[in-house]
């Protein structure tokens, strides 16, 4: 009975979370820098579901084949070497060449 009730409280917390995303318009670098791996990880997928999106609509959609860790990564990485824009700026920078 505990563990069910851990999980159903592990899930209102992933969905709190997801909904705070969501509306949220705006994640700036300090913001991200303030970010757990998992909110990360959320948000990047969130960028790859618009542009999944996009695609599928009418193929404006840039495309991102690798997994959304790896994007969350890469803008880290970005950070450090002392990239100032937002993460959606940088993320956008990312895309696979066609």
């Amino acid at each position: 009975m505990r563990s069910a009730k851990r999980l159903g409280v592990r899930r209102l917390a992933a969905a709190f979370v997801l909904v705070a995303l969501a509306c949220s318009d705006h994640v700036s670098r300090e913001r991200w820098q303030h970010m757990s791996a998992s909110e990360k990880t959320l948000y990047v997928s969130s960028l790859l579901g618009g542009e999944k999106a996009k695609q599928a609509k009418n193929g404006g959609g840039r495309v991102y084949n690798a997994p959304a860790e790896t994007y969350v990564a890469r803008i880290d990485e970005a950070y450090a070497r002392g990239d100032r824009r937002d993460p959606s700026g940088i993320f956008g920078d990312l895309a696979d060449r066609r």
